[in-house]
């Protein structure tokens, strides 16, 4: 005979359930921050590369949003790659060359996607663990509620033997004997 589960048990399945789920929401939050910061480097590193292109012929420009609405119209004269600010850390920019700024760039994105593909992959086993979670405690609770079933006598039947008294049964719940994830 199976493991008779208690209605605390599943009470405990379900608690650790819904903790899991939120920890999962907040992975997914975490992979969308990383998602778009993954986003911004690969277009810093596409204006750096055509920045180093265009320097080549002598004058190349871009145009710089520097917010509300404000963009900037940059523009470099001379055939050698200009340079950019980099912050290097800790609030300390420094002046580098394109070259080397989409070097650091591309070395950040490369950390970055390694970043990513590590949340991606712990929401996959806890999206796993959390369905195994879910169809045990589907389990328990059907297990429960066969085992409730099975102690009620069988309707419509009348018996010839006289029957001891019986206790008053437990009341279960407000909707009945049935247990959901929310019990």
């Amino acid at each position: 005979m199976r493991h008779m589960v208690e209605r605390s048990e599943l009470q405990k399945m379900a608690r650790t359930i819904d903790a899991h789920r939120k920890q999962l929401d907040n992975l997914h939050s975490r992979v969308e921050q990383v998602t778009a910061i993954l986003e911004e480097h690969g277009i810093t590193a596409n204006i750096l590369k055509s920045l180093q292109k265009s320097a080549t012929s002598g004058r190349t420009g871009a145009r710089l949003s520097i917010g509300s609405g404000v963009t900037l119209n940059y523009v470099h004269t001379g055939e050698e790659e200009g340079t950019a600010l980099v912050d290097l850390g800790s609030g300390v920019y420094g002046e580098k060359p394109w070259g080397e700024a989409l070097t650091i760039t591309n070395e950040r994105k490369e950390g970055i996607s390694l970043l990513h593909k590590d949340l991606t992959d712990q929401a996959s086993q806890l999206e796993m663990k959390i369905t195994e979670l879910a169809q045990q405690f589907n389990d328990a609770a059907a297990t429960l509620q066969n085992t409730q079933e099975s102690q009620l006598p069988p309707t419509g039947e009348k018996s010839t033997t006289q029957e001891k008294p019986r206790r008053p049964q437990r009341r279960t719940g407000r909707f009945g004997s049935e247990l959901t994830l929310d019990d």
